[in-house]
């Protein structure tokens, strides 16, 4: 039986002042369409926010990972000196980054992560089978290369952004080489979490699952914008969030959407990744609440509390125990993901942080535009 598809309509899409063919409508590319092939543009408008999202939830796991390693470094190497003035800048300790398949969304997401995610060019690794054709990512300082092993056993955080029919292949070379400490943040779709823990080897997964419902067809996604421009324009980059709200507080669903689960799943993934780097039980706290939340030291009630992510006692180490992320992926909500998702100010709280990898971004890019018109 068919289903009926919303259709986009030229008068709904918004415009864009870049667009040479504005309020030209026989140059415009709708305009060699058939009746029936418009119905068909809400598909168009459906596989660009896709993008965004997944490019988006990505980057902004990568920035909160750099941001807990630096942190993590001040911690183990605290300032001594008391002037700011003569105070050493403390040691990067940058967060290494694999690719694994590198067409267009993996090319896509490799320029957000040197972006946007504080990934230096000699930070990220990428393995394809054609790396001849990466010359603007190799021109900047990125090695590319086809060896997936090498890329799956020398990171900390490994994209898989193959085609389901090459995954098995992937999971054959890689199998048994990740390092225990590694996310795997797969962006393959069509490929369940259970085969990917079984063909990868691993629990440490994280996976997105877009969806959408036809109604929302219509809904607005300026789909002329590339990758970078959406994901810098705030009202597109709210809606790539797991717990995008409206004004009334109220879960919004937008062209494309994530289940609000997905956000319990990134906090789980956070923990995972702080106890790797032996971060004890408060420490890991106290990043959730900042990092994630924005709360200050001086804030008197965390929004995270330790008996909200484990019962479990602590070890000899105070650290929380790993977490099977494809097993969380499987069940019901936890504790900490009903409070996340059903307190409105610790929602508003997520997306404002959420949003702020970019917004900070912003900031640098228009105070450097800023001194460049004054001649600096």
């Amino acid at each position: 039986m068919a289903v009926a598809i919303p259709t986009v309509k030229a008068a709904e899409s918004i415009e864009n002042d870049s667009d040479i063919t504005n309020n030209l409508p026989t140059l415009q590319f709708e305009s060699a369409l058939t009746d029936e092939e418009k119905d068909l543009l809400v598909l168009r408008a459906r596989s660009h926010a896709i993008t965004v999202s997944a490019c988006a939830q990505a980057t902004y796991l990568a920035a909160v990972f750099n941001e807990i390693r630096q942190i993590r470094a001040e911690l183990r190497h605290p300032k001594l000196k008391k002037s700011k003035l003569l105070q050493e800048a403390t040691p990067r300790d940058p967060l290494l980054v694999g690719i694994i398949g590198c067409g267009k969304l993996g090319s896509q997401l490799a320029n957000c992560l040197l972006t946007y995610a504080d990934v230096r060019p000699e930070e990220l690794k990428i393995s394809s089978r054609r790396p001849e054709t990466l010359g603007d990512l190799q021109d900047r300082g990125v090695r590319c290369f086809h060896d997936n092993a090498r890329v799956a056993s020398s990171v900390h955080l490994l994209f898989i952004c193959v085609l389901p029919s090459q995954l098995q292949t992937v999971g054959d070379e890689i199998k048994g080489l990740i390092p225990s400490q590694c996310v795997v943040y797969s962006l393959v779709n069509a490929v369940p979490i259970s085969r990917l823990k079984h063909l990868l080897g691993t629990t440490n997964i994280l996976k997105p699952q877009f969806k959408w419902d036809l109604e929302n067809g219509n809904l607005p996604w300026d789909y002329t914008l590339d990758i970078n421009g959406a994901i810098e324009t705030m009202s597109m980059m709210k809606k790539t969030c797991p717990l995008y709200q409206n004004k009334a507080g109220e879960f919004c669903y937008a062209i494309v959407y994530t289940e609000e689960k997905y956000a319990e799943l990134l906090l789980y993934t956070i923990i995972n990744f702080c106890t790797s780097l032996r971060l004890c039980r408060p420490e890991v706290l106290d990043i959730l609440n900042a990092v994630v939340f924005g709360q200050t030291n001086g804030e008197d009630t965390p929004v995270v509390r330790e008996k909200e992510i484990t019962k479990k006692p602590a070890d000899a180490d105070n650290l929380f125990p790993r977490f099977d992320l494809t097993a969380l992926a499987e069940g019901k909500l936890t504790t900490l993901g009903k409070k996340i998702i059903r307190d409105e100010a610790v929602r508003a709280s997520f997306i404002k942080k959420y949003c702020g990898v970019i917004e900070q971004y912003l900031q640098w890019k228009r105070y450097h535009e800023n001194l460049k018109t004054r001649g600096f």
